[in-house]
């Protein structure tokens, strides 16, 4: 595994995230959600998806990343502290490339 394939924690499920992926919009994308490592800038984070799911260049139409800020928490009466911050990175591709397979 190369260490680019670090850079991607996991794959983002929710309701919203898999009928995006599942369903083709009018203009014949398909959306799909991970959460990055915070340090990822986009060419990395895109490289990283090309390899890890073998996407040609051309296949690939759009990356956005969004950076979601920790929660507060309270650990104990006094002990304050918050959740850590967190990447999003939504992935555009074509329709015609089949659902998304790691390989």
């Amino acid at each position: 595994m190369s260490a680019r394939l670090n850079i991607i924690r996991r794959v983002l499920l929710s309701e919203k995230n898999t009928d995006r992926s599942q369903e083709d919009d009018r203009d014949g994308r398909r959306v799909y959600a991970f959460e990055v490592d915070i340090a990822a800038n986009k060419v990395e984070i895109k490289k990283a998806l090309m390899e890890a799911f073998n996407l040609e260049p051309g296949a690939v139409l759009g990356l956005n990343t969004s950076i979601r800020p920790g929660k507060p928490k309270k650990r104990g009466r006094a002990r304050r502290g918050h959740s850590p911050d967190r990447k999003k990175a939504i992935l555009t591709v074509s329709r015609e490339i089949p659902e998304l397979q790691q390989g």
